[in-house]
């Protein structure tokens, strides 16, 4: 499918790791990187998000390394780190090295963290949003004179970094792409002011006055808003007849404890005309890449059929 926008049309896969074991885990990445993809991704979470909070679920980095060493062309990321679950020079040195582990095919993607559950669970500060959202500006300041500069000095209102080296710096100069993922007023600020990429979710419609937004936070600080790519992350279930895509939607999300009737604007679901159909309204407002989440027992078929007549139709 062609591209409307300066951006191409591009389309990925957030293989959920939860609920799943490494054998199946690793088989849908390499699977997905064999049916041509642009880039694979996981989460950053220490509980499994969705569903019983028992389940297996894997921790980021080390799925991270794993995945750039059994892959050779596709890229990766994290859709998204939480700002919280680790200090930002930690941060910073571990996404260096999944960028020389995959020879520069990594995407570096950074959010307030939400998963409060977790935070409890291990007893881990979770602070009110005002808070979080500070610490993912200094964060994002420190990270990227990490991997730029020969030092950094930093004397924040939460972190302190002292005369820090960062070595090895990343394969990508000056650093991987940038994405910064939410809808909320003061992430869409940070994602004018530091990313590559937004990613947002919802239909078409409900992405509009959040893309606006962003091209306004633009405008205010003389940044190009062309520059930046329009992201979206639904949900996928696809098949040949709508019945059967509705029904792989309803299993997947019983199966996490969830009702599609509940949130059916995060779902891309129906047969491929249907879905190119859907693409195509995100593509009139903007959108140009699709980060699809599928959960396990991952639809390997189902990703076949999209890669076939949707990428190619």
């Amino acid at each position: 499918m062609p591209s409307s926008s300066d951006h191409p049309l591009r389309f990925s896969v957030q293989v959920q790791a939860q609920h799943t074991t490494w054998p199946e885990y690793i088989a849908a990445v390499r699977a997905v990187e064999e049916m041509g993809y642009y880039s694979v991704w996981n989460f950053d979470h220490l509980l499994p998000p969705d569903g019983a909070d028992d389940g297996a679920c894997f921790e980021t980095w080390t799925t991270s390394a794993a995945m750039a060493a059994a892959t050779s062309r596709i890229r990766l990321g994290i859709l998204v780190n939480g700002v919280l679950y680790r200090d930002p020079a930690t941060l910073a040195k571990s996404a260096v090295m999944v960028d020389q582990i995959s020879n520069g095919r990594f995407e570096f993607a950074l959010g307030a963290a939400w998963a409060e559950r977790e935070f409890r669970a291990y007893g881990l500060p979770f602070p009110p949003i005002g808070e979080r959202m500070d610490r993912l500006e200094e964060t994002l300041r420190i990270v990227t004179s990490l991997w730029t500069e020969p030092r950094t000095t930093f004397n924040g209102t939460y972190y302190t970094i002292t005369n820090a080296p960062c070595e090895p710096k990343p394969v990508q100069r000056p650093y991987p792409p940038i994405l910064i993922g939410g809808n909320g007023a003061r992430t869409l600020r940070k994602a004018a002011k530091y990313a590559n990429e937004w990613n947002g979710f919802g239909s078409p419609t409900d992405m509009v006055p959040h893309i606006e937004q962003l091209r306004r936070n633009c405008q205010a600080i003389g940044r190009d808003f062309s520059q930046i790519t329009l992201s979206v992350h639904p949900l996928l279930a696809i098949a040949r007849t709508h019945e059967e895509a509705e029904a792989k939607a309803r299993t997947l999300a019983a199966s996490v404890g969830k009702r599609v009737d509940d949130d059916r604007e995060r779902w891309l679901f129906g047969t491929p005309a249907e879905i190119r159909d859907r693409v195509a309204r995100y593509q009139e407002v903007g959108v140009t890449h699709f980060i699809m989440g599928v959960g396990a027992p991952y639809d390997l078929d189902g990703l076949r059929l999209f890669a076939d007549e949707v990428m190619g139709g």
